[in-house]
């Protein structure tokens, strides 16, 4: 009994001890809250060199990542064509007319604003790159591999 007692109190203590919060620093935690003032369940965690907080915003699932010093170093949002700028919406649909959007990754750093763009159609899946500007490229084509229909036998 004692050293059911005794594994059960390691287990309990280890299973605090995996869902404990990284200790982030003040910097990046003023930073982070001057910036994501709307964020809901925010969840941190310790990288190498950097804390990563993952959080919503409305609908939009957001990454950002920050320098132990409180500087902003990328931030990555993921959603649906609604949240998609307008211009590149609009050349997405005219250039691949017939495929359906499925998700679009917006990455944001120091250097660059980038939008990759899934879109797929009843055979192929396709990622788009687009910048702020709508110049787009096709950096993928994918052939669909979901399961065939099952058949009676």
């Amino acid at each position: 009994m004692k050293n059911v007692l005794l594994l059960t109190a390691l287990l309990v203590v280890l299973s605090a001890a995996a869902t404990t919060p990284p200790e982030v620093n003040e910097k990046v935690i003023k930073a982070f809250n001057e910036t994501f003032s709307e964020a809901e369940n925010v969840k941190w965690q310790e990288k190498e060199n950097c804390y990563q907080a993952d959080f919503k915003i409305s609908e939009i699932a957001v990454r950002a990542i920050y320098a132990d010093d409180g500087s902003l170093l990328q931030t990555v949002r993921y959603y649906t064509e609604k949240n998609l700028p307008s211009n590149i919406l609009a050349k997405v649909k005219t250039r691949y007319e017939n495929k359906q959007v499925f998700g679009i990754t917006e990455i944001v750093n120091d250097n660059e604003v980038s939008f990759h763009i899934v879109l797929k159609d009843e055979k192929h899946w396709y990622w788009i790159k687009s910048d702020p500007y709508g110049n787009m490229e096709q950096t993928q084509k994918l052939k669909r591999g979901e399961p065939a229909e099952k058949t009676a036998f």
